[in-house]
């Protein structure tokens, strides 16, 4: 009889996360299943003071044990990818503009004519991060790490730095996915583009929060693939 294979959750913000990564982690994970829950949203913004972050993780993975008829100990890891925004930049890099409708965003700084809401923005969901950074285990079962892109996935990836559309993230996300069709090669292009960092998970944590490294172009995924060893 054959081992039922266990499965492996992204969460992740938006469809293109899923679409670049997908290849990248079943190649990664051959003997799982890999599938990605999308919130369509900034989940570090969803949970108020009073609640814990990890129970809107864990509600989202009741959502998705219900879909696939799961049981607790059908699920292997749950990883979750999320786009700094720059949120874990000090108030003094979040700079009124009035003509700034839009925010408006360099490595240097967030330029805003809406800066008070900006700066609680940042709060709570450096908050919130921090917190889920910190955590390892959704329950006693099931392992759980968080990851970042910086500032988002066409700034990590695609060192773009503009506002980009929709249909322009479907194009980057779909190419790239075409041409990194593995962990491996995922690795290799993380490498060329200067993102991989002798650093552990803790320091990449300890990294994004300093000053406005959020705004500047960075990712900690690479450290999935040495980190799941300790998880699994």
């Amino acid at each position: 009889m054959m081992k039922r294979k266990k499965l492996i959750l992204f969460i992740v913000e938006g469809p293109t996360d899923e679409n670049a990564l997908y290849p990248v982690m079943r190649s990664f994970f051959p003997d799982a299943i890999v599938k990605f829950h999308v919130a369509h949203g900034d989940l570090m913004l969803d949970a108020d003071k009073s609640e814990d972050p990890l129970n809107l993780i864990r509600r989202i993975v009741a959502q998705e044990r219900k879909r696939y008829g799961l049981k607790m100990s059908d699920i292997l890891s749950v990883f979750e990818i999320i786009d700094t925004d720059g949120a874990f930049s000090g108030s003094s890099f979040v700079i009124y503009k009035e003509e700034a409708n839009k925010a408006e965003y360099t490595e240097d700084a967030i330029y805003t004519a809406h800066r008070l809401s900006f700066l609680q923005r940042n709060k709570k969901k450096s908050r919130n991060a921090n917190i889920l950074s910190m955590a390892r285990l959704l329950t006693d079962e099931i392992p759980y790490r968080l990851y970042y892109m910086s500032r988002n996935l066409e700034h990590a990836l695609f060192n773009i730095t503009e506002s980009v559309s929709d249909n322009r993230k479907t194009n980057l996300s779909d190419h790239f996915s075409d041409e990194v069709r593995n962990h491996i090669a995922f690795i290799s292009f993380l490498e060329k583009e200067g993102l991989v960092e002798k650093i552990n998970y803790t320091q990449s944590w300890e990294l994004i929060n300093r000053n406005n490294e959020s705004l500047k172009r960075h990712t900690n995924i690479y450290l999935l693939f040495e980190d799941f060893r300790y998880l699994s």
